[in-house]
């Protein structure tokens, strides 16, 4: 069983990020079962490189999308992605630089974190996005 399950109650309507989305839920799967098996320090700096260049990419457009909708709470919104980004390098810094090690909680606060933006924070604009359409 996955970490994370993609169902249709993550899907927001708007394709491109809803790929993008299941994309990162692979991702955080991926970094789950790694980090559970215990794998090497190699593997977990590349997983976490992975999750920092993809969710960088992925809010990147996924602001360009909201401001194109006009939608208010933009800069809140560009603030959560922010502070998830300084998070997860902070991470991979302490687990790279100071041989931290990656517990339960971290993997408990992604899973937290990606599904509840998601399912909150990303469904608000989505809604608008819809109605637009």
């Amino acid at each position: 069983m996955a970490f994370i399950d993609w169902t249709d109650e993550f899907a927001t309507g708007v394709e491109t990020v809803d790929n993008q989305h299941r994309q990162l839920v692979e991702i955080v799967n991926k970094f789950d079962e790694a980090a559970r098996r215990g794998k090497g320090s190699r593997i977990m700096n590349e997983i976490l490189t992975d999750l920092i260049g993809y969710t960088a990419e992925h809010f990147a457009h996924e602001e360009q999308v909201i401001e194109e909708l006009g939608y208010p709470k933009l800069e809140v919104h560009q603030n959560q992605h922010r502070q998830l980004l300084q998070k997860v390098e902070r991470l991979q810094f302490e687990f790279t630089q100071q041989n931290k090690r990656i517990t339960p909680e971290v993997r408990d606060f992604l899973k937290y974190w990606l599904t509840n933006h998601i399912l909150k924070d990303d469904k608000a604009w989505a809604a608008m996005a819809l109605q637009e359409s």
